[in-house]
This record gives C-alpha cells, sequence and structure tokens, in this order.
C-alpha cells in the first residue's frame, strides 16, 4: 500500500512539474537607448512596451531603458558599458542619435536591432534604400512622409485661395540630423511649386533643456529678422518641435503661423496643416517589427521601409485668419483632428 501510494505522489509531482513546465513564460531581455526625453520619444517607447506585452502573452519581456539625453556621445558611452554584460535578445532606439550611435557600433553587430522615430534611414547610412535591408542586423521604419507628398498637400491648399504671388515659407529647423535632412529633401523640390517658395530657416543643435531654450530664441530671433520677407513658416521635426510652447512664441513675437507642422500638437497650438505619425501608431508598428525579429533571432533579413499609418491635422482658426479655405477632403482625412 505504501508503494502505491508513493507511486501515485511521484506520478502526480510528475504531472505538476510537467504543467508548470507547459506554461513556463520564456524570458526575452530587451534594452531600449532613447537620444532624449520629449514626448515623441517616451510616449512611443512606452506605446512599444505595452503593444509588445501584449501581442507576445506568452513570453517574460524585460525591458532595460536608457536616455543619451540628446548626445550622441553619451550614446555611445551607454553602449560601450553594455557591452561588458551579457548580449540583450533584441536592442531597440529611438531617434536619430542614438540610432546613429547603435548602427556603427562594433559590439553589438550579431545583436537584432531595432530603431523607430527616425525620419531618414536612408541618409543615416542604415540602408541604401527604402526596401533594402541592413548589413548590421537592424531595422525599423520611417515614420514620415515624403517630402514631395507633403508639399503636395499644402499646395493643394494654398492653390484653393487663389493666390496673386507665391507664398515663402521659413523652413524652420535644428541642425539636428533628422531635422536637417527633411529640409534638405523640401528645399531639393523648391521651384516644383506654383505657390511655393521655400527659404531655410535654421539655429545649431544643442544639446539638453537649456540646449532647447536656447534653439528656440535663436530661431524667433531669426524669424523676426524675416518677419517681412515671410508668409508663414514650415516646423520640421526634430528637438526643436517639440519645444513647449513655440507656436505661441513664435506667433506673439512676429505674428507668423506655421503653415504646416510635423505635430499634432504644433497644429492644435495654430499651425495650418500637419500630417504626422503619431506616438501611438509608432509604438505599435515598432511591437510588431520586434516580434517578428525576437521569432527570427535576427533583423537580417527584414527591410527598412515606411511607416503606413499617418494623422492628418488642421487648424481651421488658422485657415480662417489667413483666408486659405481648407479643401473637403481634407477636413474628411483629418476627423478628429479638426482644432480651432
Amino acid at each position: 500500500m505504501t508503494k502505491v501510494w508513493f507511486s501515485l505522489l511521484l506520478a502526480l509531482s510528475s504531472l505538476m512539474w510537467g504543467t508548470s513546465a507547459a506554461f513556463a513564460k520564456e524570458t526575452l531581455d530587451l534594452i531600449v537607448l532613447e537620444t532624449l526625453p520629449v514626448p515623441i520619444v517616451a510616449d512611443s517607447r512606452a506605446e512599444f512596451e505595452k503593444e509588445l506585452a501584449r501581442i507576445m502573452p506568452d513570453h517574460e519581456i524585460n525591458v532595460t531603458s536608457y536616455n543619451a539625453e540628446g548626445s550622441e556621445v553619451r550614446a555611445k558611452e551607454i553602449l560601450t558599458e553594455l557591452a561588458q554584460n551579457p548580449a540583450p535578445d533584441l536592442i531597440v532606439s529611438v531617434a536619430t542619435l542614438a540610432t546613429r550611435a547603435l548602427n556603427t557600433s562594433e559590439a553589438f553587430v550579431d545583436v537584432p536591432k531595432l530603431f523607430m522615430a527616425v525620419s531618414a534611414p536612408v541618409e543615416e547610412g542604415i540602408v541604401s534604400a527604402i526596401g533594402a535591408v541592413s548589413e548590421r542586423n537592424m531595422t525599423g521604419e520611417s515614420h514620415v512622409l515624403d517630402a514631395k507628398v507633403k508639399l503636395d498637400m499644402l499646395e493643394g491648399v494654398l492653390r484653393a485661395s487663389k493666390p496673386s504671388s507665391l507664398f515663402t515659407i521659413g523652413l524652420v529647423h535644428s541642425t539636428y540630423p533628422s531635422s536637417s535632412n527633411l529640409v534638405n529633401q523640401l528645399l531639393a523640390l523648391n521651384g516644383d511649386y506654383e505657390n511655393i517658395n521655400l527659404v531655410a530657416v535654421s539655429t545649431p543643435y544643442l544639446e539638453g533643456d537649456d540646449g532647447l531654450v536656447e534653439m528656440t530664441d535663436s530661431i524667433i530671433n531669426s524669424l523676426q529678422q524675416k518677419t517681412n520677407e515671410l508668409d508663414g513658416y514650415w516646423l520640421s521635426s526634430g528637438p526643436l518641435a517639440e519645444s513647449n510652447g513655440l507656436v505661441t512664441k513664435v506667433k506673439k513675437a512676429t505674428g507668423l503661423l506655421p503653415l504646416f507642422a510635423e505635430s499634432i500638437s504644433s497644429v492644435k497650438e495654430g499651425a495650418l496643416l500637419g500630417v504626422v505619425s503619431e506616438p501611438a501608431s509608432i509604438g505599435k508598428s515598432a511591437a510588431r517589427k520586434a516580434k517578428l525579429i525576437l521569432e527570427k533571432k535576427s533583423a537580417r533579413d527584414i527591410p527598412v521601409d515606411k511607416m503606413d499609418t499617418y494623422t492628418v491635422a488642421v487648424n481651421v482658426s488658422t485657415a480662417i485668419k489667413l483666408q486659405l479655405p481648407i479643401p473637403s477632403n481634407y477636413l474628411k482625412l483629418s476627423k478628429k483632428h479638426v482644432y480651432q
């Protein structure tokens, strides 16, 4: 009888151990390296983590985040420190400078890498063209529309007002890489549009919160000097666009309003038109790509491409003030992102 009970107990123990093993979650270690603590970066990363946990419920996902505080040098230092530890299953870089540091690092060539919130992966040397694969085990998505598409949309608004002369638009940006790249793409198309004349208005990129304040003051000063030449401005993506209350400050100092902005918050503040990928879309899309990478254990054969989800936003108060009628199809595209 004792032997029977012992055998039964052993069988139950084996069954319980087998059941526990079957339900044990595989642990995945992820490192997230952020460029700087601005909303688009923080919000995209938060949405990424949340979505990845949702779509990979059978895995225990450990995420360790680091922030380079807007410095490529600091991003490289962080990677050097991380190279002393066991390699993670995936490294995610958020925004341009962190991605640049990761892409050029020799310590993590064999580790799968994913970038997000990077506007110009070709110009950054990650791939030779959109749709190509990286030689350094990295993939990701550009989160901005082609310059031509954005100019086509703005031209559509301006044309509807039947202007008698060109709209001269200041391309407000810093020398932060993604911002400069976008402006260069726009300037390359200058002269192709009947109603648009583009003029660069730049300020050097400066790191940190104090740097953001200085960049804001510098741009306002530059716009003040060009107020009589400009009909409005274009607020490019990058750290400067994340400056709190920039649109309001520029309006107060110069009376100018942005005709196009690459953030929804700027349209809320008064920009006429904006077409962007919101942080929620960026994070969710990156999570889906991360799942694919983690399943393959590699990013080498996953092409770098562009996001396919964008949000259109318009500000009708600005349209009325500038006497620029918004085409009805733009209003339909904007749906809940019509502001006044």
